[in-house]
């Protein structure tokens, strides 16, 4: 027996009233405080977004760099370029005109995670979740999967994670009002995009998505006329945004096209010096990374040592750090959205798929995250009926995982920064 049956009705109606009124906002705060904890003080030194929003206010694209060979910053025509989308430091940009280049990358991080827990509660509670449910909800979303990890280190990589979850999130909690507005859907998209790349292939999923009248349960029909106007205010809206991502690859490069990562992976010791970094002989791996990879007994000479498992740098794999992704596979209705929230999921992971690195540097997938907010709406689809006691358990072992995850990080790996 639960400890819900064995509360009266008044109690019950009590305990649910508290969580509708309240609910956001404890979700919310506790994510920004378990970020806090974690970050334990830090100020990432991979603040490539700082650097590039220092460098947007002196009218400059190429950012002043520290000499970490790291950070991702990339030599090209005798100046460094961030390779990694833009957005993060726009997002920036106020801090750094209030702090310049000290401005506290980590802290903003942080916030993105705590904005991104409050609109999947909005996303869950427009599709019919009880606030009970959705708290279980937000929790797997912040700490069962690498959000909070990759919030309370704030490096350059993770901080894009981050974004693009956000925004991803935003657009998904549009397309679940009752009359979704496509130029809203267009803006938080292009962000996302521009955030981390793979997410343009979740355009045409969100196009379609509109057409059918949202993600709600309660999608309208829609006219022609009706399904065109929605493409046309997307189409008119990311215009501009395609325009400026042109000029900005034409200003770093040299070509309209972003050669950054190609670049990169030709000058990467862990890359190739010719060809994509994206290709079908990355495919096992990747598929070792993402379905296999266990964590790593800690021995030696047989002999058990502390803590007895430890994170390999490459991660651990979605079937061990988020188990309770498995709910995902239950949702049936709607069914047009549940089908094209599965083709975006397949679409979103084919360039991690196909990369050369799993992420490397990690706990857990952390390329996951860019599909996992679309996998939290198939698990919302799933809870409107009640979460099953197993999906609160496998919930409950993923967000374990993760706390294991982030103290081992803080203890063995990033103990200093």
């Amino acid at each position: 027996m639960s400890v819900t049956d064995q509360l009266t009705p008044v109690q019950v109606a009590s305990r649910e009233t508290f969580l509708e009124r309240y609910g956001k906002l404890l979700v919310t705060a506790v994510a920004i405080v378990l970020g806090l904890i974690a970050a334990h003080g830090r100020s990432t030194p991979y603040n490539n977004d700082t650097l590039l929003a220092d460098a947007l206010f002196h009218g400059r694209l190429w950012i002043d760099w520290p000499g970490d060979s790291t950070s991702d910053a990339l030599l090209w025509n005798g100046q460094r370029y961030v390779i990694e989308g833009p957005v993060p430091a726009l997002i920036m940009l106020p801090f750094v005109a209030l702090f310049g280049v000290t401005a506290n990358q980590t802290l903003v991080a942080i916030g993105l995670a705590g904005a991104a827990v409050a609109a999947m509660w909005d996303v869950v509670r427009r599709l019919g979740v009880v606030a009970r449910d959705a708290v279980w909800l937000c929790a797997f979303f912040f700490a069962g999967t690498t959000l909070w990890w990759c919030a309370m280190l704030g490096d350059v990589w993770f901080i894009a994670h981050v974004a693009a979850v956000l925004f991803t999130t935003l657009a998904l909690r549009e397309l679940c009002h009752p009359t979704p507005r496509a130029w809203l859907v267009a803006l938080y998209a292009a962000a996302a995009c521009e955030s981390r790349m793979s997410l343009v292939l979740a355009l045409p999923i969100y196009a379609y998505l509109l057409t059918i009248g949202g993600l709600g349960t309660n999608a309208r029909d829609l006219s022609w006329a009706q399904r065109f106007a929605m493409l046309r205010s997307m189409a008119l809206t990311l215009a501009p945004v395609v325009a400026v991502v042109l000029w900005y690859n034409l200003a770093r490069w040299g070509v309209w096209y972003d050669i950054g990562y190609t670049e990169f992976y030709h000058r990467d010791s862990w890359g190739q010096p010719t060809g994509s970094p994206f290709q079908i002989a990355y495919l096992p791996y990747e598929i070792y990374s993402f379905f296999l990879q266990p964590p790593v007994l800690s021995e030696y000479r047989q002999l058990a040592q502390w803590p007895i498992f430890k994170v390999d740098e490459h991660g651990v794999a979605l079937t061990w750090s988020s188990p309770a992704l498995a709910l995902a596979f239950l949702a049936r209705a709607p069914q047009r959205a549940v089908f094209a929230l599965w083709l975006g999921i397949a679409l979103i992971a084919v360039p991690s798929l196909l990369y050369y690195l799993d992420g490397w540097y990690q706990y857990g997938m952390r390329h996951a995250l860019d599909f996992e907010p679309l996998m939290l709406v198939l698990m919302a689809y799933v809870a409107r009926a009640g979460l099953p006691r197993w999906g609160t358990v496998l919930i409950a072992f993923s967000v374990a995982m993760s706390i294991w995850g982030v103290w081992y990080w803080d203890t063995y790996f990033r103990t200093g920064n």
